[in-house]
């Protein structure tokens, strides 16, 4: 049977109670976008004095930041000017920007720590209203493979770390959201469904579900998808449901963990029943493994799990 848990009503919280702090970076203007794979967080930065859309990667080990390129202009136009979406996977780095007035130029570009010019793979033109034509999906490098995917509209692309193309794939309706782990990728498109590929491209499974999805997670265990306020796990037991808070975004999620955010603080889900804390301040968070990455305006921080 399907369990609902609310959260926010049924559990008692404590700041910052399932994490310890280690590690922090500032970044020069407030960060947009987060990803985080191995030992490096990737993250996009707004406008500054003298900069905008920047994007960073910080080496966890090495404690170094590496500046990435930047092609795109700084120009304040009347739709938005800024990065949407981040991914990482090994040390290169996938980012989306936007610019436009009535039509919005969506282009997509990736560069490494070690080639920071930027090289811009696509660019798609839509009205400003439109949803975006171009979605980014997490990045996973791991010994069973290392996947970097995006989509356009329909068409799936899976990068390896080193830029080229694993494989290309067709989904059956516009692609919504996008997650790679273990050597597989989670494709959820328009109209509840989500496929599950290997890392050829060949389908592994295919999930459907009640109403349409903003975001699919492979937990390590399971699928994880948000749909509205809805969280559903499926795996190879019982089906779990947890209602999340109005306006609570899905952030990351990794074995019976979810991380959401919502007004401004970070909240770890377990996913094997009813226990939930709050990890800390911030508007956006990744986990890998034991440490969650967290952004707060300028600020960039890792946190040891401890729960």
């Amino acid at each position: 049977m399907s369990r609902i848990f609310v959260l926010g009503v049924l559990f008692v919280l404590s700041p910052a109670a399932g994490a310890a702090p280690t590690a922090s970076v500032t970044a020069p203007a407030p960060v947009l976008e987060l990803a985080f794979d191995g030992w490096r967080v990737a993250y996009a930065t707004g406008r500054s004095s003298r900069d905008c859309n920047r994007v960073y990667v910080w080496n966890l080990m090495t404690k170094a930041v590496s500046r990435l390129g930047r092609k795109t202009h700084c120009e304040q136009t009347s739709t938005g000017n800024s990065v949407a979406q981040v991914s990482i996977a090994g040390t290169r780095v996938l980012w989306l920007h936007y610019a436009g007035g009535n039509f919005r130029d969506w282009s997509l570009w990736t560069a490494t720590t070690t080639r920071p010019a930027p090289i811009r793979l696509r660019r798609v033109t839509r009205e400003a209203d439109d949803a975006a034509p171009i979605v980014l999906g997490d990045g996973d490098s791991s010994r069973l493979g290392d996947i970097l995917p995006y989509a356009v509209d329909r068409t799936v692309i899976a990068l390896r770390a080193n830029g080229a193309r694993r494989f290309a794939w067709t989904a059956p309706a516009r692609v919504v959201a996008l997650s790679a782990l273990g050597g597989e990728l989670a494709v959820a498109t328009e109209g509840g469904e989500v496929t599950v590929l290997d890392g050829t491209g060949r389908v592994l499974g295919h999930e459907s579900y009640a109403s349409e999805i903003q975001t699919v997670k492979i937990t390590g265990n399971g699928l994880l998808v948000q749909r509205g306020r809805v969280l559903e796990l499926r795996n190879a037991g019982s089906p779990g449901l947890w209602t999340l808070p109005s306006a609570a975004r899905l952030e990351d999620a990794e074995d019976a963990r979810a991380y959401y955010v919502v007004r401004g603080r970070i909240y770890a889900q377990s996913l094997s029943g009813m226990r939930t804390r709050i990890v800390g301040q911030g508007s956006h968070g990744a986990v890998e493994g034991l440490t969650i990455a967290v952004a707060e305006n300028r600020l960039v921080r890792t946190l040891r799990r401890t729960f």
